[in-house]
């Protein structure tokens, strides 16, 4: 059974760009794939890091939501540590209101920051995460009158507004005990490879066995995110992929600068160490889009994912349409 198919963006910048220019690309990434294949389009929370422009997803997405009719827009992820769960379930309890039956809520319990920024965020921290997670479901079924706050609650007589129709909520993962929590929830999972490259198989093993159904999810339901990009040719493929593996290389250094020219890219490379440029070219999908395909359903058969979240970075946005499209397509013939 071939997996299904959703897109990863985290607004990528290059050295001379803009957050204007980032998420102007990210809107037309999402214009140009809407209702050709894809499931889904989500957007990522980083900062303090110059690599990416999103930092507030919530925002993004209202954006995204009205520039699309097909794709369902989400959050991966909004990092819930960082705020009060009273405010993201009205942000996404509006966002649905504007948007009826397409707005996913991934959820996190990191912060996306460095530990100076995490503290500059004023969250109470990732310790608090479990409690933070149940009170914003609570309140999610509260509103959508699923599930009315029962009496002797911690926060009855607190209703989250507007009431009505709630988004669809996921968990993101990058181990397999925040997996097994998401499925002790009984929520969607969404697991990063890109981050615990190798671990997918057992953080899904560990959600499936943890799994309870809830008001959220009847039965499991596990995705894996993954950097891949694919061109009519293997050597295409890899030139476009250079900006993105250099940025691994520079990444491996604690440094999370803006994504390298192509050109800029070459010099990195060059003088990267064997060792660490392997490892660097072996965090991704790349080549043909024929053999994209193949690769990324053995990989769902291999872990036994019911959906792929694709991450690509190239320099041109006309480029990283181009590699999804071939991807949807090459997926679409196996």
């Amino acid at each position: 059974m071939k997996p299904v198919l959703s897109i990863l963006d985290p607004s990528p910048m290059f050295e001379g760009q803009t957050a204007a220019d980032a998420f102007a690309a990210t809107l037309a990434l999402a214009e140009a794939l809407d209702g050709t294949g894809w499931r889904a389009f989500w957007v990522q929370e980083h900062h303090n890091a110059r690599s990416f422009a999103g930092s507030t997803p919530e925002v993004l997405i209202a954006a995204l939501a009205q520039r699309t009719r097909h794709l369902k827009i989400g959050s991966g992820g909004v990092m819930l540590p960082n705020y009060s769960p009273l405010k993201v379930a009205e942000q996404f309890c509006a966002l649905e209101a504007l948007a009826p039956g397409r707005i996913e809520l991934g959820l996190g319990r990191a912060t996306g920051a460095d530990p100076r920024a995490s503290a500059a965020l004023l969250g109470p921290g990732a310790q608090a995460f479990p409690t933070m997670m149940q009170m914003l479901l609570d309140w999610l079924l509260d509103a959508s009158g699923e599930v009315p706050l029962p009496e002797g609650h911690r926060a009855t007589g607190i209703h989250v507004g507007p009431r009505g129709a709630r988004p669809d909520v996921w968990m993101l993962s990058s181990s397999p005990d925040s997996a097994a929590f998401a499925g002790a929830m009984g929520l969607k999972l969404a697991f990063a490879d890109f981050l615990a490259p190798g671990m997918a198989g057992a953080a899904i093993g560990a959600y499936r066995q943890a799994f309870q159904p809830s008001r959220f999810a009847d039965a499991p339901h596990a995705a894996v995110g993954l950097v891949a990009l694919a061109a009519e040719t293997e050597d295409e493929a890899r030139r476009l992929a250079r900006p993105a593996i250099a940025w691994n290389l520079t990444r491996g250094t604690g440094e999370f600068r803006a994504f390298l020219p192509s050109a800029e890219a070459e010099a990195v490379i060059a003088n990267a160490p064997p060792e660490a440029l392997a490892a660097a070219e072996g965090r991704g999908v790349i080549g043909e889009a024929g053999d994209v395909a193949r690769r990324l359903s053995a990989y769902a058969a291999e872990h036994s994912a019911d959906e792929l979240f694709i991450l690509t970075l190239a320099e041109r946005t006309e480029d990283r349409i181009r590699s999804y499209k071939l991807i949807a397509d090459a997926m679409a013939a196996l």
